[in-house]
């Protein structure tokens, strides 16, 4: 799904409200300056067919350049960037630019809440939920925290209890999992049978992560003490760990990220049944709270990682 394919179609008002903030606040050389921010190289001349020795009038600048901004799927981008120049100025300049709430409430009446950590617009999850929160963009690079969870002993598990009780079992940790993750406004990238990957974005992305795997913990603990089907207790490993790489739709993409392969290794190598890791980069992010029921562990080299263990 595109970026702007929640929008499924932008409103005539917000074009019209974001083409009259253009022409009654700023030169034709600034529209076109802030064009170029969004699309490099952008040549207005060219876009209207306009011979480069004749003026353009403001508002047919205004006009076109919102209808490439559109086609360009990054309206909800340009918004942003109209606000940052009213707020902080451009080239060292203030502009008082005009229909900026009205913008902003329309963009909000479309279904998009702002998230100030990201600086961007993301999906309202109360109307709507997309891998992508509404606003990524494939070949995009982004800071995500990744949670990876994988059932520990699924072998002598399959091999102890029947199918019917197995798909069961499972089905309620994949419905566990599900709800940890939706209540923090995560997605879950993945998910083949045994374990699963979720992605965290919006706000404290890495705190998000870690406590929606502290939660599984608590919540499988008292699984299994009350409607575990199986022979044994369900456990699981997890591990969350957190960096940069490019959005992608295609999971193949996904699973050969490099952060993705860390975090698998993490949960594979490094973790105990029952157990969540960390890496280090996730723990400088936490709050106190947090921090105090982490132990640290080392690896080879100078290398550490953090674990939690219910002691519910």
């Amino acid at each position: 799904m595109s970026p702007e394919a929640g929008l499924k179609r932008i409103p005539n008002r917000l074009i019209n409200y974001c083409v009259k903030a253009l022409a009654q606040s700023m030169t034709i050389n600034i529209m076109v300056a802030l064009a170029r921010q969004i699309i490099p190289h952008y040549d207005l001349h060219q876009k209207t067919g306009i011979p480069r020795s004749v003026a353009i009038p403001n508002i047919t600048a205004a006009q076109q350049i919102v209808k490439d901004i559109i086609a360009h799927q990054a309206f909800l981008d340009f918004v942003l960037l109209l606000v940052k120049t009213s707020d902080q100025g451009y080239m060292g300049r203030r502009y008082a630019i005009p229909y900026l709430r009205q913008l902003i409430n329309g963009v909000i009446d479309q279904g998009y809440i702002y998230d100030s950590a990201n600086d961007m617009f993301v999906e309202n999850p109360q109307l709507r939920r997309t891998r992508n929160w509404g606003t990524l963009k494939d070949g995009h690079s982004y800071s995500f925290a990744l949670l990876r969870l994988d059932i520990a002993g699924n072998s002598r598990l399959v091999k102890e209890c029947d199918e019917i009780t197995i798909e069961s079992s499972y089905n309620d940790l994949r419905e566990i999992v599900q709800l940890a993750v939706k209540k923090r406004n995560g997605r879950m990238w993945g998910w083949d049978g045994d374990g699963g990957l979720a992605a965290f974005f919006y706000g404290n992305k890495n705190q998000s992560a870690v406590l929606s795997g502290m939660e599984l913990l608590h919540e499988l603990f008292i699984y299994n003490y009350t409607r575990n089907p199986l022979s044994r207790p369900l456990q699981i490993r997890t591990a969350v760990h957190s960096g940069p790489m490019e959005y992608s739709k295609n999971e193949e993409d996904i699973r050969s990220a490099e952060i993705v392969k860390q975090v698998e290794e993490l949960e594979h190598s490094h973790t105990k049944a029952g157990s969540l890791s960390l890496s280090e980069v996730v723990m400088a992010m936490l709050d106190h709270l947090l921090l105090s029921q982490l132990e640290e562990k080392k690896v080879r080299g100078h290398r550490k990682f953090y674990t939690y263990r219910s002691t519910l």
